[in-house]
């Protein structure tokens, strides 16, 4: 009995080893080096580089969990060719590639970005006034890359170039081959920074997009988190803005965690304040916080209020905030699920004014009624009989309607309250006519829009209903009973 037991104990303790040493073994995961600078940058078997220098800190992190980011060997390889390795699981992971449907299909995306890039134009600076008067472009890029798929629309007619690399193509335009090249802000702002002048950029608006890490679909989810867990400390912990500044990117490169947001001077939900510098505001000051938790950072930007839609429309930007929802607009942004903030427009008067605004049916048709150009405003107010013009802001009605230019004007409540106080008019409001109308955070008509608008939206749900929140909607003098009528 005592020779079975003994058995028995030695098998539970080889058992127990073999679990304990599964659990510490290692995980590799190969990749290979892009063949593009400064991503990676190869000089004879040594690889340095942007990317590479992202995988040693991501290295770093993943040690403690027994993850390896390896390379397969020093030899650099076209994306192309690296995307087929992964798919044919020849490698596990990739570091640094921009989202595409058609890859998607063959490998497993992490949905938190690495960094945010644009598209731009290189040229010769000596070439600047020679190509301002040119009819026609010769534009170089690189073949295969989702880049060279969606090159914007130029005054000039073009003609395209398709390269290998992008030492090649450089050499083209050195040459003049080409007279200017189009590809990822990453590469070519790399070779504008360290080129002394030789190169400049064109000032041409273009779509904000973003680089990924990408794994073989053989690659265990499990491990897909322990990865992605990494990335987020890396970006949180400001590495990767080290990183920019130690290649020369700033300006060319943001990390994956900063989110660019336009706006519109519209308080007390968002403005800028130019006594303070700071951009201030319930909705920001909420936007903000709600990403912080998430890890991200916030960079705003105002612009008039047609001007955000139409940098949304090009995707310059990654979100715009207080954004009512219309079937237009959704054709293009990509609304969070939570609304984030609430109003109602009404008619606005000097108390002087003999003019009834207790119903719109009781205002003469020819009252003439300014209205902000690009805001959506409810059915009630275009079916209204009277004139409408349109102004560029609400300050700009509020003026006019100061000088008699105008006898009504239309905006939300709290916004025409707060304007009508700062310029000292006494002013009447009509009744609500439109009922409470929902505003929300709005992103991009993409891959990333769509992770944002998800995790934005839960983590908002959630944050309305701390203390934090209730601070800052006092702040701002309004209460949640006032916002939301709850």
């Amino acid at each position: 009995m005592m020779i079975i037991f003994k058995e028995f104990l030695i098998v539970i303790l080889v058992v127990l080893f073999s679990i304990a040493t599964f659990s510490q073994s290692s995980v590799i995961l190969y990749t290979y080096a892009q063949d593009i600078v400064p991503k990676y940058i190869i000089q004879g078997n040594s690889i340095s580089g942007f990317c590479h220098d992202i995988i040693v800190e991501l290295n770093k992190e993943l040690k403690k969990d027994n993850v390896e980011i390896r390379y397969k060997s020093s030899t650099a390889k076209p994306i192309q060719q690296i995307i087929s390795s992964l798919s044919n699981k020849e490698t596990q992971i990739f570091v640094g590639v921009p989202h595409s449907e058609e890859w998607e299909k063959n490998v497993k995306y992490i949905r938190l970005p690495l960094y945010g890039v644009r598209e731009i134009y290189i040229i010769k600076s000596d070439m600047e006034n020679v190509l301002n008067v040119k009819e026609s472009m010769k534009v170089g890029v690189i073949g295969g890359t989702v880049t060279a798929r969606k090159i914007p629309n130029m005054p000039q007619e073009q003609e395209i170039f398709e390269y290998k690399s992008i030492a090649e193509a450089i050499e083209a335009l050195d040459k003049g081959k080409v007279d200017t090249l189009f590809l990822s802000s990453l590469p070519l702002g790399y070779y504008i920074s360290q080129s002394k002048g030789k190169y400049k950029s064109m000032n041409a608006p273009s779509e904000k997009s973003y680089q990924y890490i990408v794994f073989s679909k053989s690659v265990e989810d499990k491990v897909v988190r322990v990865v992605e867990e990494a990335l987020k400390r890396i970006l949180t912990n400001s590495v990767i803005d080290k990183l920019i500044k130690k290649h020369g990117l700033e300006g060319y490169v943001l990390p994956g965690n900063v989110v660019e947001i336009v706006f519109t001077d519209f308080k007390p939900y968002e403005w800028y304040d130019e006594s303070n510098k700071a951009y201030l505001g319930m909705d920001v000051e909420v936007v903000r916080k709600v990403f912080e938790k998430l890890g991200f950072r916030v960079v705003f930007y105002t612009f008039p209020w047609t001007r955000c839609l139409e940098l949304m429309k090009t995707k310059m930007y990654d979100g715009a905030i207080s954004a009512i929802e219309t079937e237009e607009r959704k054709s293009f942004l990509t609304y969070s699920k939570e609304p984030l903030s609430t109003g109602y427009e009404v008619l606005f008067k000097l108390k002087s004014s003999k003019i009834d605004i207790s119903s719109t049916e009781r205002i003469p048709k020819d009252t003439v009624c300014g209205y902000t150009d690009g805001y959506a405003y409810g059915d009630w107010f275009w079916n209204a009989g009277f004139k409408k013009v349109p102004v560029a802001t609400d300050e700009d009605g509020f003026e006019l309607l100061k000088n008699g230019r105008i006898a009504l004007f239309v905006a939300n409540f709290f916004v025409g309250k707060r304007i009508a106080q700062e310029m000292k008019l006494e002013v009447e409001s009509s009744p609500n006519f439109s009922g409470r109308r929902f505003m929300y955070a709005t992103f991009s008509k993409n891959v990333h829009g769509e992770y944002l608008a998800d995790i934005f939206s839960s983590k908002l749900r959630e944050f309305k209903g701390t203390v934090e929140y209730l601070d800052i909607l006092r702040r701002y003098g309004t209460t949640y009973e006032e916002m939301w009528g709850k």
